[in-house]
């Protein structure tokens, strides 16, 4: 597999026509029905121009992912409660993987990374190693100003965190409300 595609090469209008097509399939269809055929065709593109952009629909899928389904990361400026940033980052996140197109834009790309190390590597390092390093950043803050103690392991707490809005989202089928967040951010920080 290639590395990162040259953006520099793309046709604008195509480039955002794919990018729509492949919201819409993963919205309506999701990942089983999703082909390069469907957006190509969707999009008013051949496949060829999606392929000289994107080696594999897992690659197309990370790119909208990384670009156009996640929430934009927010790093603790420390004016409030780390408490506060993780509800706030935990509930931000967990509704946009609760809608359809992202859930499905994740089950598309670790289903693929489980066959593909480059594409794990790829998708560890656009999705999950920034979010993890902001939320350990905050962490590390915090226990400097005092706000839980220095010796609780950070690495536990974020697998905690965020593996309960995963397992919430793509195991159970259920959408990450404002309760639920705020019962899991208490429950692991008290």
């Amino acid at each position: 597999m290639s590395s990162e595609p040259n953006k520099n090469r793309r046709n604008p209008r195509s480039h955002k026509a794919i990018v729509d097509a492949t919201l819409k399939l993963l919205g309506s269809n999701g990942y089983v029905d999703f082909s390069i055929e469907k957006v190509a065709s969707e999009a008013g593109v051949g496949k060829q121009t999606i392929y000289r952009w994107w080696p594999s629909r897992a690659e197309l899928v990370l790119e909208v992912w990384r670009d156009r389904l996640l929430p934009p990361l927010a790093p603790y400026a420390g004016k409030m409660p780390v408490r506060d940033f993780l509800e706030s980052s935990l509930l931000s996140f967990g509704k946009v993987l609760s809608r359809t197109d992202c859930r499905q834009a994740a089950i598309c790309v670790l289903a693929e990374a489980h066959r593909d190390p480059q594409l794990y590597r790829r998708m560890e390092e656009a999705v999950y190693a920034p979010r993890i390093k902001l939320i350990k950043d905050a962490f590390v803050q915090a226990q400097r100003e005092n706000q839980f103690p220095k010796d609780t392991d950070t690495d536990l707490l974020i697998d905690t965190l965020y593996g309960a809005v995963w397992y919430k989202v793509l195991i159970r089928f259920e959408k990450v409300t404002q309760p639920y967040i705020k019962r899991l951010v208490s429950q692991s920080l008290d």
